[in-house]
C-alpha cells in the first residue's frame, strides 16, 4: 500500500497590499457568494446597495474624526460618479485617517457682521 502525501494546508494570504487590492479580494468574494449560478451572474445593483450597507456597518465603527475624513472623501467620489466626471477616482488610500481635510465647497460662509446684514 503506497502512502499518498498530501500538501500542507496553504497559510492564510494576510491582508492586502493597499485599498483597492482589498477592494477587489471583497468584490471577488462578494461576487462568488452572491453569484445565482443561473448563468446571469450577479445582480449588480443590489450587490452594490449591499455593499454600501456593509461599508457604512464598518465606517459607523471609526473613531469620529476618521469617520467623517473618510465619508467625505466617499460623498466626494460618489458625487463624481453620480455628476458623469469620469474623471474622479475615489481611493481611501490617498490619504490615511485626518489627511487632505474637506474637499473645496460650493457654499459660502453666511456668518453675519457684528454691524447686522449687508454691512
Amino acid at each position: 500500500m503506497t502512502r499518498r502525501r498530501t500538501q500542507p494546508p496553504r497559510p492564510p494570504s494576510g491582508p492586502p497590499a493597499s485599498a483597492k487590492d482589498g477592494a477587489a479580494a471583497v468584490l471577488k468574494a462578494a461576487v462568488k457568494l452572491f453569484d445565482r449560478q443561473d448563468g446571469a451572474g450577479v445582480d449588480n445593483r443590489l450587490l452594490a446597495e449591499i455593499l454600501f450597507h456593509a461599508a457604512f456597518g464598518v465606517l459607523d465603527r471609526l473613531p469620529d474624526d476618521q469617520k467623517q475624513a473618510l465619508a467625505r472623501r466617499v460623498h466626494a467620489g460618489a458625487y463624481d460618479r453620480a455628476s458623469g466626471n469620469s474623471e474622479g477616482d475615489f481611493s481611501a488610500s490617498k490619504t490615511g485617517p485626518g489627511e487632505g481635510g474637506p474637499p473645496p465647497s460650493n457654499t459660502f460662509d453666511l456668518k453675519s457682521s457684528p454691524e447686522g446684514p449687508g454691512k
